[in-house]
């Protein structure tokens, strides 16, 4: 009885002691794959930008699909994030709320020296350099007085219609333009419409479609292309100071989408930017060239990989 209860008991002590080694070393097993991996590596995290700021807001698509690519093509290092948008909101607004790094976490947006200051600017051009290329949505029955337009001074006369806390305003104030700030995107076509200004100068990717999505509402307006004036303006990623991860993760990104040609597909094939190409049809246009004082001495114009060449 005894030799077979204390072989029972060796058995079943065994056993459990077998089965506790296992369970040791499955922990353990477990922990060594965590400590191997980021933290982030299987959730998915929340990267928060602007949504549309109307309804007719026909760019915004075109920077939150290559802002989610961006984040595809790093998952791997960084985990696996997906764009959400916070609250509609000016971009005024916009960059006081990106600076505090708690509403936003990236907005794109021209560049300037004092946005370089309070943020960190991702500087590759997402829209390769075509943003500083102006063409201006007017009213269809001041056509025949914009064709006559041969010189700088002649837009002078006239007033411009541009966003409150946009560089653009004071870019063309700096060139002795009139400008009539209003703090609200959709105001400015109103304005337009009703003769409160003469132009509305838009970067030569967006006009066109604005006008369209608004066909309805003001149907007076049309884009006018046969003078476009330009000065250096790129639009950047801009994220918090307090968030230098995630601008090292769209550097990367960005670098891969240049090195790969992703960019520049997304530029070609986009329906808001594929109107644009080829360039030579502008080859005819007349151009104006202004200065641009708001931009940065380190601004990478010399890298021609960022750039498009009209």
């Amino acid at each position: 009885m005894l030799s077979k209860f204390l072989s029972n008991f060796s058995t079943s002590t065994l056993r459990k002691a077998e089965q506790e080694q296992s369970n040791i070393f499955l922990i353990f097993l477990l922990l060594l794959i965590g400590l191997g991996l980021p933290a982030h590596a299987n959730q998915i995290s929340q990267i928060k930008t602007i949504a549309p700021q109307s309804s007719y807001d026909v760019s915004h698509h075109y920077f939150v699909t290559l802002l989610q690519n961006v984040l595809e093509t790093t998952a791997d290092k960084y985990g696996h994030s997906q764009v959400v948008y916070s609250s509609q909101m000016e971009q005024g607004r916009a960059l006081y709320e990106l600076t505090k790094g708690s509403k936003l976490d990236v907005y794109w947006a021209g560049t300037s020296i004092s946005r370089e200051r309070t943020l960190i600017p991702i500087r590759i051009p997402l829209l390769k350099g075509l943003l500083g290329f102006r063409a201006s949505i007017i009213r269809a029955e001041d056509e025949e007085k914009f064709r006559a337009i041969t010189s700088i001074e002649q837009l002078r006369e006239l007033t411009a219609c541009q966003g409150a806390h946009w560089p653009d305003s004071d870019i063309l104030e700096n060139a002795g333009m009139v400008v009539r700030r209003n703090p609200v995107y959709e105001n400015m076509f109103q304005e337009l419409a009703e003769g409160r200004c003469d132009f509305f100068p838009r970067g030569i990717h967006e006009g066109a479609g604005e006008v369209t999505a608004r066909l309805a509402v003001y149907p007076n307006l049309t884009l006018f292309t046969d003078v476009v004036i330009y000065y250096p303006f790129p639009m950047y990623f801009f994220v918090s100071a307090k968030n230098p991860e995630l601008a090292e993760r769209l550097t990367t990104g960005l670098e891969k989408s240049i090195d790969d040609g992703t960019l520049e597909h997304h530029l070609q094939t986009h329906p808001v930017t594929s109107r644009l190409f080829p360039m030579d049809q502008w080859k005819d246009t007349q151009i104006f060239i202004l200065d641009n004082p708001l931009l940065p001495r380190d601004t990478p114009i010399q890298d021609h990989r960022y750039w498009v060449k009209p």
